[in-house]
């Protein structure tokens, strides 16, 4: 039966088994000059009259968006119309969005994996997309970047886990299709990538830290010994750049309107040598005693006193705190010529502090105020290598047992 509706752009497909396909399709000399979706699937039954106004409804609504466009009136940065694209740009801009609450340098991660979302399949409406879809799309994100190289799944499931996010933002802002694909990815499961079981070691240390000297880089032997002796995070010893906000003064340590903020200073450290200080991650206070850190305390002695004020640790060819990443990047340098393996990170400088607390018999509680984690189960997700005191330990009571029980 053929249905002549008052629905401008509604266009027709058979499928196979008979049934009918319903589109809205965009007049072909807007799609042509740029007009995005040039195409929408309208799930509704043309053989049920009820849905017949809510056709209209919809194509009336697709057409006249489509006309506003041609008009020449710019489209709002996040008007939605149905597609990924769209709920993309909605999630950066809406101030109501979770996206506005992240910290400047998550939303720079958020931003990078968001561009790769947009360009891959944007133009996909939501109402279109189905399971398969998303296991197609992390498939593909996990392949090797080259032949024979590691899978990326740590990239592609990165990907999934902002899709999510974006779908239960669009939930919450009440956005047509978002309550549907949430449904499909709470009930659907992606492999995660493997927690990283690497740990930086006291023998890296002991290689690490008179190459780093005899090379001129004091600052990378003693960001590094703070790392591991007090298990603080990089950016809480190193400092971070945050970007300033329009019309803020260039003040304190700025560069390309950037402003160096949460890093150590030499103030930090007081005339007992103690440091009390609020981590960036959690806001917790820590506390770190560096006359009980023997790498950090032979390292200080070799500053002189009149480079005792400002920042802690600097780029001694820029006379300024580390510019982003180059911290990371020169660690590397001195690290393969003090012959540490690629593998081995600064970053798993924490958790080899951590994991050497452990294996020396520190309970996990004391181990997690060092850290300043604020729940027990990250800081056992630090400990890297297993404890085999702790199961030499647990093997004695066993065979004890064993004998008493047997009456031996």
């Amino acid at each position: 039966m053929q249905f002549e509706l008052k629905a401008p752009g509604l266009k027709r497909r058979l499928n196979k088994d008979g049934t009918i396909r319903l589109y809205w399709v965009a007049r072909a000399d807007l799609a042509k000059a740029g007009y995005e979706p040039e195409t929408i699937p309208l799930r509704y039954d043309i053989n049920n009259e009820e849905q017949h106004p809510l056709i209209t409804a919809a194509c009336l609504r697709y057409q006249a968006e489509m006309l506003e466009w041609s008009s020449g009136r710019k489209r709002e940065l996040n008007r939605f119309d149905g597609t990924l694209l769209s709920l993309s740009r909605k999630y950066q801009t809406d101030p109501a969005s979770p996206f506005q609450r992240c910290k400047w340098n998550t939303r720079e991660k958020d931003t990078y994996t968001l561009a790769i979302i947009e360009k891959a399949f944007g133009k996909r409406a939501l109402a279109a997309l189905k399971i398969g879809d998303f296991y197609r799309w992390y498939d593909e994100a996990r392949k090797p970047k080259t032949p024979g190289g590691p899978e990326r799944v740590r990239k592609a499931h990165g990907i999934i886990a902002m899709l999510r996010r974006l779908v239960a933002y669009g939930v919450m802002a009440e956005l047509t299709g978002c309550a549907r694909l949430k449904a499909i990815l709470d009930e659907a499961r992606f492999q995660q990538p493997s927690r990283r079981r690497v740990r930086l070691e006291i023998h890296h240390l002991q290689s690490f830290i008179p190459k780093a000297i005899e090379m001129g880089r004091l600052s990378l032997a003693l960001g590094t010994a703070i790392q591991f002796e007090t298990t603080m995070r990089q950016r809480d010893v190193i400092g971070e750049w945050s970007p300033l906000d329009p019309g803020e003064a260039e003040t304190g340590i700025v560069m390309n309107r950037r402003r160096w903020v949460n890093g150590l200073t030499w103030a930090d450290i007081s005339d007992r040598l103690e440091i009390r200080k609020e981590t960036t991650k959690t806001g917790a206070i820590v506390a770190h005693d560096l006359n009980y850190c023997p790498l950090v305390l032979q390292l200080l002695d070799k500053v002189p006193p009149e480079r005792r004020v400002g920042p802690l640790i600097i780029d001694e060819k820029a006379g300024r705190p580390y510019a982003e990443d180059a911290y990371g990047r020169e660690w590397r340098i001195v690290a393969r010529a003090a012959g540490v393996p690629d593998h081995v990170w600064n970053m798993d400088a924490r958790a080899g502090g951590v994991s050497e607390a452990d294996e020396a018999g520190a309970d996990t509680d004391s181990i997690r105020a060092q850290t300043g984690h604020t729940q027990s189960s990250t800081t056992e997700r630090y400990k890297r290598g297993g404890n085999i005191e702790k199961s030499r330990k647990v093997s004695e009571l066993r065979i004890a047992y064993r004998n008493a029980k047997n009456g031996a």
